[in-house]
């Protein structure tokens, strides 16, 4: 075997034949295409990863509901089951409504009502506004009665900032204005009275970093959500429920479900199943395709080592002459695909590090030079292009096109161990 290792190692060092050049293009292909898997499966994993970590931090880690889409009129109770089976929660209010600043309405606005202790202890809003880690920007941490908290999307988009005032309407109480005739058409609901939008005063900004969620959420005291949407003071439409593992609370939510009856328990990843679902389906996908590229490389180290085949005829023949069995001609050949493959995964790998490492300093340079953003905010939700390496992707992907390099030398392996030695000899 280490024959046939040291006459593989031989035939890959470079020199100035055609099969030199062919070789070094084949480690290139390994290279380029290991490095391509490696980097767009570390960001569709850190993607994946940041994704929930920014669901987990803005959403409840469950969410404890009517079952008949009813308002909780006493959530005290579920507050208090929630507790004793070893979580936190917290009554919340929250719905879609109208914000007006000046001539300007804004319809694609959620609001919670909740309370400043709910935000400092779940969200990581912080008294003294500033810092990279406390959401909470600029203002102070301040619920009181006809008080908002709004994002920095929002603050710009509404031209407003700490001590403006907004309008918030209910479509609840616009709804209310009009009935449907049964024969079609509407008309006014006499027994509708005329109401004014709750003005609001901003307290606070903050920015949580991730878009869709600064771009429409705002938060306002409980008591005020609740006499927006016209329900009792004290009710909730939901409670939020936070566990000590978001990502293994099996018993907790079984416990709950126990407890509580006659409502329904949802946790995060059932409100997002569809997202979650959509993303672990495109990593397969993404796999799936890139492969390929190792699988062409894998061709052209095919072609490369059919030339090899050619180029050492002669070689082969005197190898075989002086004894080498068949076996041993074909394992120069398979190793030389295997060595081709190992060196081109571990520069791959190297590549691909490094490509991760500076991903961020590559995106804004590229965005410079072409005049264009590659990954808005807008669309992909984050500020930054995320990226996770597991060991076990680089591990698969190292090993696949390490087999497949391999079994790419198997033919002209083949062919090699099937020359005729006299032929050979006399080969030109």
């Amino acid at each position: 075997m280490l024959t046939e290792f040291f006459l593989a190692g031989r035939y890959l060092r470079p020199n100035r034949s055609a099969v030199s050049l062919i070789t070094l293009s084949s480690i290139v292909g390994v290279t380029l295409g290991v490095a391509v898997l490696m980097v767009v499966l570390a960001v569709m994993t850190g993607f994946t990863d940041l994704m929930k970590q920014k669901l987990v931090e803005t959403q409840a880690h469950f969410q404890v509901r009517d079952r008949w889409n009813r308002m909780i009129s006493d959530p005290t109770d579920v507050v208090e089951a929630v507790k004793a089976a070893g979580g936190a929660a917290s009554p919340v209010i929250q719905g879609p409504v109208l914000v007006q600043n000046g001539r300007q309405l804004d319809t694609q606005t959620l609001i919670f009502g909740t309370d400043a202790e709910s935000l400092r202890d779940r969200l990581g809003f912080e008294e003294t506004p500033g810092g990279e880690e406390n959401p909470l920007k600029s203002g102070r941490l301040s619920l009181e009665k006809n008080e908002i908290i709004i994002s920095n999307l929002q603050a710009s988009r509404w031209r407003t900032g700490i001590g403006g005032k907004v309008l918030v309407y209910s479509p609840r109480r616009i709804t209310r204005m009009v009935n449907f005739k049964p024969e079609g058409g509407i008309e006014i609901n006499k027994e509708s009275s005329a109401f004014l939008p709750t003005e609001f005063t901003v307290t606070g900004i903050y920015s949580i970093g991730k878009y869709d969620f600064d771009r429409s959420v705002l938060f306002a005291g409980i008591d005020d959500v609740a006499e927006l949407f016209d329900l009792p003071w004290g009710s909730a439409t939901s409670v939020f429920g936070w566990g000590p593992d978001p990502f293994r609370q099996e018993s907790l939510i079984s416990r709950l479900r126990e407890a509580l009856p006659y409502y329904d328990i949802t946790t995060w990843q059932e409100e997002n199943q569809q997202l979650l679902g959509v993303l672990a389906v495109e990593k397969r996908m993404m796999f799936f395709l890139l492969i390929f590229i190792v699988l062409v490389a894998a061709f052209s180290i095919t072609n490369t080592l059919i030339t090899s085949v050619y180029q050492k005829t002669r070689e082969i023949g005197l190898l075989k002459a002086l004894g080498a069995s068949d076996m041993a001609v074909t394992m120069i050949f398979v190793l030389q695909g295997f060595m081709i493959g190992a060196i081109g995964s571990l520069t791959g790998t190297l590549l691909g590090g490094l490509v991760i490492h500076f991903r961020n300093d590559i995106m804004k340079l590229v965005s410079e030079l072409t005049h264009t953003e590659l990954f808005p905010k807008e669309l992909y939700f984050f500020n930054e292009l995320p990226a996770h390496v597991i060991p076990a992707d680089v591990a698969i992907i190292v090993s696949a096109s390490v087999v497949l390099c391999t079994l790419g030398a198997l033919l002209p392996a083949l062919r090699a161990a099937r020359l005729d030695p006299a032929k050979a000899l006399r080969y030109e």
